[in-house]
C-alpha cells in the first residue's frame, strides 16, 4: 500500500521537524519531493536526484524513513556498474506518523528528569563550609 502525502507529512514533523532539522512549514514541500521521486515504486535511483534533494534524502536516511542499498551490474565488455538506490520505510512512516506527539510537558519532565543529580548540587567542595574539628 501507497505512503500518501498526509503520512509522510506527519512522519516529517515527528521527526525532521521535531529535531529542529527542518523549518515547520517545510515538512509538506519535503514530502512531495519524496513522493515526486517515488512515486507509487518502493525504490528510487539515486542518479535521478538532484544534489540539493540527495542531501534531504540523506537526513530522511539518519531519521530511518529511507534506506539505501547498492547493488553490483555488470554491463558490456566486463565492466561492473555500482547501481545506488533509495528504498521507502512503509512501516518506518506508518509507525512514526501514527504515534501521539509528546505533549509539552511530558518533554519538560524527560529533560529535568535526565539531568544527573550532581547538577543541581550547587555546592562543590571549595564553597561548602570548613568542617569543625572533633
Amino acid at each position: 500500500m501507497a505512503i500518501n502525502e498526509d503520512e509522510l507529512t506527519r512522519a516529517l514533523e515527528r521527526t525532521l521537524v521535531a529535531h529542529g532539522k527542518i523549518p515547520p512549514d517545510q515538512a509538506r514541500p519535503t514530502a512531495r519531493m519524496v513522493l515526486g521521486y517515488f512515486g507509487l515504486d518502493d525504490s528510487v535511483l539515486d542518479n535521478k536526484l538532484s544534489s540539493e534533494d540527495r542531501d534531504r534524502f540523506y537526513r530522511l536516511e539518519e531519521e530511518g524513513l529511507l534506506s539505501s542499498e547498492e547493488e553490483d551490474a555488470t554491463v558490456s565488455r566486463g565492466k561492473t556498474w555500482r547501481i545506488h538506490y533509495w528504498l521507502l520505510k512503509k512501516d518506518r512512516i506508518r509507525d512514526v506518523g501514527q504515534q501521539s506527539s509528546p505533549s509539552p510537558e511530558s518533554e519538560v519532565a524527560t529533560i529535568y528528569r535526565d539531568i544527573g543529580d550532581s547538577a543541581w548540587n550547587r555546592q562543590d567542595a571549595a564553597t561548602q563550609p570548613p568542617s569543625k574539628p572533633a
